[in-house]
């Protein structure tokens, strides 16, 4: 929201001072889908869920002296399927891959850190690449041991992942790095770190922008110039809805887009559907990665963020004839990535008008719209009628990437999703959506329909609104901030001094502080800038952002991160986040750190805050840091006032975590849930048996690893099975009675 001269809000100088009024003041409870602004780090980190803080060890020795592996790949295969990305409709293939089999026992460099431990370098290099992506076959670090992953000029870094990431029994697959050559850093605890790790894949991306460009993501920039960013006007509309839908890198090669969906037992369960094209097969599913929140901050802006991402999936339906997936990620989006679980409409009815949120060719989420209803039709040789026909986009339009996008009716519910068409910018006509209500229900078998999964209350509706995953835990919710009141104010240095108190300015004042007290057990989860000014040179010109903790001023580093001064702007609210929640001590600091060009002029090195009216000494919560200390701000060599920096904190006793998963299975025995499941298995009964019911659970190759059986109660009643002594895997659960037999799929982690 900017803040205009309009009345309710006034501008003026007085003295030295820039004096602010309005009507926003300080909001004891705020709504996490506001129009959310997002950052940068000052490199990308575009990868999973990063749990800890920390940055690689090497420096411009250490990248020369490692040799990197050489990968080669056909050229002329590579030119073929780079036109297809382009020119075939659907196609979503952006890189070529191979498999490998790296690991610290046989291949690259081993190094000491400064603790003594073992470093494990590894370059991994592919000629006239655009981008490397790298997919670990095996990972499974101990506690305290970290990977980074970036490219050769550490402009993207990827990490550092730990033992947290780890995946039961499986891999990790991470996102592109722009360029031909990635470096992996292992800090290990031990010299039998081969066991530990094993990369089982390169990928060499060939569709996308070249691989010097400037931009913090591998991506932006690439779609076609008519597509419109989601935070345009054409978007307004569509905030909670954006929240449903995600970038999609699908085992390592193919790019697209997916949504995340609603069920009708209101539980927060992970579904996500896209386009069979772009998700094949159980192992696309598990190597997959789904990036939140990557849109441009505000209409026509810079790149956005692309570091709410989550690894991995388990697939659960999917049919190439109509060309659906469903999936369920591995890991419930934390409240940070604003996720939203979409509402859909399976009644079959025709939208009066439609809206598509995608990401083309990979680019910050655009949406395109269509003003007149869409027609049934078949696509290519696909189910007949199974599709919606766009006959004309009136803003924007799809492109490869855009796959698997939903496409949302007149009542924000979900009626499609792409799967492929004719559109391009100048001649915007016939994309072809799958439509909800033939893939919900056309199939019996739970594996090729969506409704077991979504309706797994077995209500039978054919309508569904949309969800806010963290509505109800929102009354926990606390924003917390000093300035007191409505009145905001920028101090500027008088000549020949230049600049402001609470930006740069000539005294070379460029870190910030200010101090917060709450009650104990809260979490972070977003904060709020009252910016004055957000002034830059280049594009890079960054601030780092932190939390830290002690008692009389900022001490140690609780959490990290940065974003670039280009994607806040003058006199507006800049709202960002650590990524996923920080866990606050009582008394803690949010600091931030101003970084320029080296060659920037005072003036035109800005990034200043809003302060407070002057307040008494003990009300004290603003700081600065000269060259070597903190000091209060009464202190400060220019505006020796006690004041209070206007920034918020935006805090959270608790937040939900993913739903237990209740499925029926194939037969009408029984249904078994969760699953997968780590301990106790729930089995179900849905019809009318009173008697013995015999159970048998079988290993993949067939061996029987338990068995046993337990009195049928009748359909509803619930069976308890142990399984928690099994080691992870893929198991088979038979169940019998002296008539009637059923065989399930049991995963357990």
């Amino acid at each position: 929201m900017h803040y205009i001269e309009n009345g309710l809000i006034i501008m003026k100088r007085t003295d030295n001072h820039i004096s602010l009024s309005f009507i926003k003041g300080c909001r004891h409870f705020i709504k996490l889908f506001l129009f959310g602004f997002l950052i940068l780090f000052p490199y990308n980190s575009s990868s999973q869920i990063v749990y800890s803080q920390g940055s690689p060890d090497a420096d411009k020795k250490i990248l020369s002296a490692i040799k990197p592996e050489q990968i080669s790949f056909d050229p002329a295969l590579i030119d073929s399927m780079r036109r297809a990305f382009y020119e075939v409709p659907g196609n979503s293939t952006f890189a070529i891959s191979r498999k490998v089999d790296y690991n610290p026992a046989n291949s690259g460099t081993l190094v000491s850190d400064d603790d003594g431990r073992s470093v494990w370098y590894l370059g991994i290099k592919s000629e006239n690449a655009l981008s490397l992506n790298i997919i670990f076959s095996k990972f499974a670090l101990q506690e305290g041991e970290e990977i980074f992953v970036y490219d050769n000029n550490m402009q993207t870094v990827l990490g550092p992942f730990t033992w947290l990431n780890n995946k039961q029994g499986r891999g990790l697959a991470l996102m592109p790095v722009p360029g031909q050559q990635l470096i992996i850093e292992y800090h290990m605890n031990d010299n039998n770190a081969n066991t530990h790790i094993e990369v089982g894949q390169l990928a060499h991306g060939f569709a996308g922008p070249f691989a010097d460009s400037p931009s913090k993501d591998y991506y932006f920039g690439q779609s076609q110039p008519c597509n419109v960013d989601i935070n345009c006007e054409p978007g307004s509309n569509w905030q909670l809805e954006k929240g449903s839908v995600v970038r999609i890198i699908a085992g390592g090669t193919e790019l697209g887009s997916g949504f995340l969906v609603n069920n009708t037992a209101q539980q927060n369960i992970a579904y996500l559907v896209t386009a069979n094209h772009v998700i094949r097969t159980a192992q696309y599913a598990e190597n997959s990665v789904f990036v939140f929140r990557y849109e441009s901050p505000y209409c026509d802006g810079p790149d956005g963020r692309a570091g709410y991402s989550l690894s991995g999936s388990e697939l659960r339906a999917e049919d190439a004839n109509t060309d659906f997936t469903l999936v369920r990620l591995d890991d419930f989006p934390p409240v940070t990535y604003k996720p939203y679980l979409a509402g859909w409409d399976v009644s079959g009815n025709t939208p009066a008008n439609t809206v598509t949120i995608h990401h083309p060719s990979g680019d910050v989420k655009k949406i395109s719209t269509d003003n007149d209803p869409p027609v049934i039709a078949t696509f290519q040789n696909l189910y007949t009628n199974g599709f919606w026909k766009i006959l004309q986009w009136d803003q924007g339009t799809t492109e490869g990437g855009s796959s698997g996008s939903p496409l949302f009716d007149q009542n924000h519910r979900a009626v499609g999703l792409l799967t492929g068409g004719e559109a391009v910018c100048g001649n915007s006509v016939n994309d072809y959506y799958a439509r909800m209500d033939i893939i919900y229900d056309r199939y019996t078998e739970q594996y090729r329909s969506l409704m077991p999964w979504l309706d797994p209350a077995m209500s039978g509706v054919t309508v569904l609104n949309g969800r806010d995953p963290y509505m109800e835990s929102q009354t926990g919710f606390d924003t917390l901030c000093n300035c007191p009141g409505d009145e905001r104010y920028i101090t500027a240095y008088e000549l020949p001094g230049t600049g402001y108190t609470t930006g740069f300015n000539s005294d070379s004042i460029v870190m910030f502080a200010e101090k917060f007290t709450l009650e104990p057990g809260r979490q972070l989860t977003g904060v709020i800038f009252d910016v004055a000014l957000a002034k830059y040179l280049h594009s890079y010109d960054s601030i780092s952002l932190y939390v830290m903790e002690s008692i009389s001023e900022p001490g140690s580093v609780i959490a990290n991160t940065a974003f670039n001064i280009i994607e806040a702007q003058d006199s507006s609210e800049f709202i960002t986040d650590f990524f996923i929640p920080v866990q606050l001590p009582e008394t803690f600091y949010l600091v931030w750190h101003l970084w320029y060009s080296d060659n920037a002029s005072a003036e035109q090195q800005q990034f200043a805050i809003f302060h407070g009216p002057p307040v008494s000494i003990s009300q004290n919560t603003a700081y600065f840091k000269d060259r070597l200390n903190w000091h209060p701000f009464y202190d400060h060599p220019y505006q020796g006032d006690a004041l209070n920096l206007c920034v918020r904190v935006v805090t959270a006793l608790n937040t939900v975590s993913s739903g237990p998963e209740t499925v029926p299975f194939e037969s009408g025995l029984a249904y078994i849930y969760p699953n997968p499941v780590s301990d106790k298995l729930n089995i179900k009964l849905t019809c009318n048996i009173f008697n013995e019911l015999r159970y048998s659970v079988f290993d993949y190759s067939g061996k029987t690893v338990l068995k046993g059986s337990f009195f049928a109660m009748g359909p509803g009643s619930v069976h308890e099975l142990d399984v928690s002594a099994l080691p992870a895997g893929i198991y088979h659960l038979t169940l019998e009675s002296d008539n009637a037999f059923s065989a399930h799929k049991v995963i357990i982690r």
